[in-house]
């Protein structure tokens, strides 16, 4: 059964609405994330671009208070009290067995990207706040953690219940830039084609 262009239209934009109204929250309450909202963050990651099928990211819950209080003790970038934490691990084991040069292939690090993204914009549709983190040791996070050397830590997505008047992460105005004023059309220096009916 094909989706008729209005139901198309009308599911495209609750993606879109979603992501537009997506913040970085900074600010949680102490109510716990779900066990079945963590599971539906990572099957939102799982869907995520992966190149070549290759899956050379892992996922690494953390809900434990104590384990997330050490965590942020070696990373400066966390700055929220969340509740629960998802760290996105490169597999070097994986990465070898796939013949993946660590650092050389840029398409493991957007596959990081999107994974992050689609939890983020997951976390936001399922009525939680979500906040990167990317600067943190990665030493500090791997023994924390006890990971073994074959996993590396890339990227904490720290997630909780926002608070009710959650401090939000904003440079100047919660505005973006129109798409026209981000994107060529063809080529460079071309502007994009005027909406219809615009």
């Amino acid at each position: 059964m094909t989706a008729t262009l209005e139901q198309t239209s009308s599911a495209a934009e609750t993606v879109l609405q979603t992501m537009r109204t997506r913040r970085v929250v900074r600010s949680f309450t102490d109510e716990p994330v779900s066990e079945a909202h963590l599971r539906m963050i990572l099957e939102s990651a799982r869907w995520a671009l992966s190149a070549g099928n290759r899956y050379i990211s892992k996922f690494l819950v953390v809900q434990d208070p104590n384990r997330i209080r050490l965590v942020k003790a070696v990373s400066p970038g966390m700055l929220a009290k969340p509740t629960a934490l998802i760290v996105i691990l490169t597999d070097l084991h994986k990465a070898a067995e796939q013949q993946v040069q660590i650092g050389r292939d840029t398409a493991t690090e957007v596959d990081i990207g999107t994974a992050a993204q689609n939890m983020s914009v997951m976390a936001h549709a399922l009525g939680l706040g979500s906040c990167p983190a990317t600067s943190f040791s990665r030493s500090g996070v791997a023994a924390t953690l006890d990971l073994p050397p074959t996993l590396i830590p890339e990227f904490i997505l720290q997630l909780g219940h926002p608070a009710p008047q959650p401090r939000v992460m904003r440079s100047g105005a919660v505005t973006k830039l129109p798409v026209e004023s981000l994107t060529y059309w063809e080529q460079v220096g071309r502007p994009m084609p005027r909406q219809a009916g615009g």
